[in-house]
């Protein structure tokens, strides 16, 4: 009994000549304003999105995205995005009645896109608009937009990337020069592992008993009398991951996760950043977790309810300490959109192992 007290209270300490953990990543927030959503990431990177009325039914509508990035030459896009299967190849933008736009369906992260040139003129067109349409090819209504909360998005943008009160603006707008909007801050560049050359190789999990010891251990909620996952991932050449199950809802289920060295050593995995319901615990809890190999990175998806049309998700890759934050997306209003929005991210740089 003494054995195994002493091999799990090793395994949930940090090795001692661990190297100290970078800085902190600081993601932003989701803002919402009347029925619009707004967030901006570490790079001043920013979007906006409409969001179906209180009333909406699930998989039904359209909405309005404004995404822009920070400085004076940044990137201004406008499109929409449909939740339905069938839609017309091109759609118009009404606001207060008045013509504002032709989009074109294609591909892209909006299913359809205005002219970029005419992104700001539409963008102004909204924030001081009282109500939208959307309307098919043939002039039949497709859409109701609300532009309640349109103007303090767009604002709350402009705030962000410091261009509010210049000709750059579309709700502040104002007549100062283009220069004076400063370029926005470098987003980090995360020194990651590249794909291991073990990495086919099937990895070997945990015996049981082992398992479900670090199971208990984290005081898992005991729901899993035969664990649901005990699996492990090649991380490296030198390290695998282990993933094993704590706790089930009806449609978030969380894991452990740990770090097998060469040596058969067993530690909890680190993380520059971890969130929700992981926060506070030394082997944090790890939501609807996958392994994507192709991708070498490792993602989290933490819903707020069984649609998927809110939460939280995050990706990380390992740069063979530990595991680095690369994204994080949130849309924390249940209000039927399937986007989320992202608040941080950083480059990748891969190394050889």
């Amino acid at each position: 009994m003494i054995e195994t007290l002493l091999a799990l209270a090793a395994a949930v300490q940090s090795p001692a000549h661990a190297t100290p953990p970078p800085a902190t990543p600081e993601p932003g927030s989701v803002q919402l304003f009347g029925d619009w959503a707004v967030g901006c990431d570490n790079g001043w990177a920013c979007e906006a999105i409409s969001l179906p009325t209180e009333d909406f039914e699930i998989g039904n509508g359209y909405s309005v995205t404004v995404r822009r990035a920070g400085g004076a030459d940044g990137y201004h896009r406008i499109g929409i995005r449909a939740f339905e299967d069938e839609a017309p190849s091109t759609m118009t933008l009404l606001v207060d009645g008045e013509f504002a736009g032709t989009a074109t369906r294609s591909d892209g992260d909006e299913l359809y896109h205005f002219d970029p040139e005419r992104a700001q003129q539409i963008a102004g067109l909204m924030a001081r608009g009282s109500d939208a349409e959307l309307r098919d090819h043939d002039g039949g209504l497709v859409e109701q937009i609300s532009l309640d909360g349109s103007y303090a998005a767009l604002l709350f943008v402009e705030d962000r990337q410091q261009r509010a009160g210049t000709v750059t603006a579309s709700a502040a707008v104002g007549y100062e020069p283009a220069s004076l909007v400063p370029e926005p801050p470098s987003v980090p560049t995360i020194r990651a592992m590249a794909v291991a050359d073990r990495a086919g190789d099937t990895a070997a999990p945990l015996p049981g008993d082992q398992a479900m010891a670090l199971h208990e251990a984290r005081q898992c909620d005991g729901l899993d009398e035969e664990l649901r996952r005990n699996e492990a991932i090649v991380l490296s050449d030198a390290r695998d991951l282990i993933l094993i199950s704590c706790s089930r809802g009806a449609y978030n289920f969380s894991d452990i996760a740990y770090v097998r060295d060469a040596e058969g050593a067993v530690t909890p995995a680190r993380f520059d950043r971890v969130f929700a319901w992981g926060e506070n615990r030394e082997v944090p809890l790890l939501v609807n977790v996958y392994w994507n190999a192709e991708a070498n990175e490792l993602s989290t998806y933490a819903k707020g309810r069984g649609i998927g049309d809110c939460g939280t998700a995050e990706r990380f890759v390992w740069d063979g300490a530990m595991f680095r934050l690369i994204e994080r997306r949130e849309m924390n209003s249940c209000r039927g959109s399937p986007h989320w929005i992202t608040v941080y991210r950083a480059n990748v740089e891969w190394v050889a192992p």
